[in-house]
């Protein structure tokens, strides 16, 4: 009897543990369409959700920054640091032009 109990419990803790799991990946990927895509040397950023994104140098020197739903950044080659607010939430992605 005392096998079956520990034997159930295993299997509830690991199903509870792969339900955790899930929604944490599922609120991990909604990023309320947040999209950042290249055209040539621009860099556009945008998000239904998104309020403003600000384009930084590697040494932390703030470059651009535009306000709404909708960001273009015109780009040299080298690393930069793009900082989006969406959805109440700072998103930050590096950004390398080579």
């Amino acid at each position: 009897m005392k096998k079956i109990g520990l034997k159930i419990s295993l299997i509830l803790l690991t199903v509870c543990s792969l339900m955790a799991g899930v929604s944490n990946a599922d609120a991990a990927k909604n990023n309320d369409n947040f999209t950042v895509r290249f055209r040539e040397n621009t860099l556009v950023v945008a998000s239904t959700q998104m309020e403003e994104a600000r384009i930084y140098s590697m040494q932390g020197k703030l470059l651009k920054k535009e306000q709404g739903t909708f960001a273009e950044f015109e780009l040299d080659r080298g690393t930069y640091r793009l900082f989006a607010k969406v959805n109440g939430k700072t998103v930050s992605r590096r950004i390398e032009l080579r």
